[in-house]
């Protein structure tokens, strides 16, 4: 397990981050002593639709001022601060990747959002929370490289408030394989886990939690590469944007990500699941 988590930092570990995102904001003349979260909203958010969907997930999770929040695989910690922002939400971020979290601290300080978020090095599988610690626990294209998902999910419940809930927004097999490799999440099988939607079901219903919606989030996916493509065709690819975070096979890797989705060998999907107020039955672990 230790070795799995340790190839799945190695694979996202991209040099200095933060180094190149304060060198391309000067070099779009903007001043450093004055950045705001709008100003590296292209390279803050590494998932499908970036910021767009963080707000769609917000909604759907009826995120109120002062709710405390966990990210679960918070990367450089755009939720977090959008949700620190926009909402007013205490936001703690954990991720394994150490170059991650040590990014999300800088640009939280260069924000101003310091305040308003935490980030902690740690595993997903291995929350370093007391229970019931949180409102809302929230996942953004994570689960695909965790292979143990009963404990990566009755990790995230655990640590869940009565009556909260837990909000995902992710990627998921239809059973069409095998999928074309590389994607933004893995360059072969090895570090790649997907499950279909209906095994991710079967895994939050016994663990207790109550879905509360479920959205299929497939075509808007399709439809926002599709147009990704056609204006980096047309203009080249942005300053500052997710590509940076996936080295020199950036290119492949979203291209490969897009026949995927389009030939339906994955599907996106967002969910909101409620914690029951009954207690949960214990999990017994092979």
């Amino acid at each position: 397990m230790m070795h799995s988590f340790s190839s799945i930092e190695d694979y996202y570990t991209q040099g200095d981050i933060y180094e190149r995102i304060i060198s391309l904001l000067q070099r779009s003349g903007i001043d450093i002593s004055n950045v705001t979260r709008k100003d590296i909203a292209g390279i803050d958010e590494f998932h499908i639709r970036g910021q767009a969907i963080t707000r769609e997930l917000a909604e759907a999770a009826e995120l109120q001022q002062g709710m405390r929040v966990l990210d679960v695989g918070c990367g450089i910690g755009g939720p977090c601060r959008y949700l620190a922002d926009e909402y007013g939400c205490m936001a703690t971020g954990i991720d394994i990747t150490a170059s991650y979290i040590e990014t999300a601290k800088k640009l939280s300080q260069l924000t101003g959002l310091q305040q308003g978020t935490q980030f902690v090095q740690g595993s997903a599988t291995d929350l370093p929370f007391p229970g019931n610690s949180f409102d809302v626990v929230w996942t953004q294209h994570v689960q695909m490289n965790i292979a143990g998902k009963q404990l990566f999910y009755s990790e995230m419940t655990r640590v869940l408030a009565t009556s909260g809930r837990l909000a995902y927004y992710d990627i998921f097999s239809t059973g069409n394989d095998p999928v074309y490799y590389p994607v933004p999440w893995a360059h072969n099988t090895s570090l790649s886990h997907l499950i279909t939607t209906g095994e991710l079901k079967k895994i939050l219903n016994g663990l207790g939690l109550k879905q509360q919606s479920i959205t299929d989030q497939t075509a808007k996916s399709i439809a926002f590469y599709e147009k990704l493509f056609d204006r980096v065709h047309k203009e080249g690819p942005a300053a500052l944007g997710t590509h940076l975070m996936m080295g020199e096979t950036a290119l492949e890797k979203l291209q490969n990500l897009l026949r995927n989705l389009s030939e339906k060998k994955i599907v996106v999907e967002s969910g909101i699941w409620k914690k029951d107020e009954a207690p949960i039955t214990q999990i017994k672990y092979q």
